[in-house]
């Protein structure tokens, strides 16, 4: 007998009802684990589409980008050399108390006056012509974004920049701190 290469019409017809009944035997055997691993994949795709979504919101939480730049002119000395000044940025749930509160008290005691309503507290160092570029994360409850610039000789209430983030989607602030006021040039 042939090695099974050439297998002649009769043996064909003869073996054919075999195929017959064992093609959807072995059909219904594979399927099953074919079945199994479709159902394992999609499975896992939606496994991992729902950690992908669930979980990225809560790794890359709301950051909001604020950009400070200090003018040449920025916290003048009694010669007119430009200084360094220190802004502090306040995440608050309100703002009677800031808006409340004088320049002096608010430097020296600023917790005790912001108390309730201070969630947090940052200092930055602003050089006279730079940029500094911060992330800010806001705090559960923050409505309020507020800047205190510690100036020399403060006038005003310019020294101090209030910014509600309530109802807003904020995600960057570009702050321009010249000569004794701070101000809110771009909110985005």
């Amino acid at each position: 007998m042939d090695s099974g290469k050439n297998i002649g019409s009769y043996q064909r017809r003869r073996f054919g009802h075999l195929n017959r009944f064992w093609d959807p035997i072995l059909r219904r055997a594979i399927s099953p684990s074919r079945k199994r691993r479709k159902q394992l994949l999609k499975f896992s795709l939606i496994l991992l589409l729902c950690a992908v979504s669930f979980g990225l919101p809560a790794c890359g939480k709301k950051v909001i980008n604020l950009s400070l730049a200090g003018s040449k002119t920025l916290n003048l000395d009694d010669g007119g050399n430009p200084l360094p000044v220190i802004v502090r940025v306040y995440q608050l749930k309100g703002k009677e108390k800031i808006e409340g509160a004088d320049f002096i008290s608010l430097w020296k005691e600023d917790e005790k006056i912001l108390e309730g309503d201070l969630l947090e507290r940052q200092e930055i160092t602003l050089l006279p012509d730079t940029k500094v570029e911060v992330k800010v994360d806001p705090q559960e409850g923050a409505e309020y974004l507020a800047l205190m610039a510690l100036f020399r000789k403060p006038e005003g209430n310019d020294w101090r920049e209030i910014i509600p983030l309530k109802g807003k989607k904020v995600r960057s602030v570009e702050i321009s701190v010249e000569a004794q006021t701070v101000k809110a040039a771009n909110i985005d």
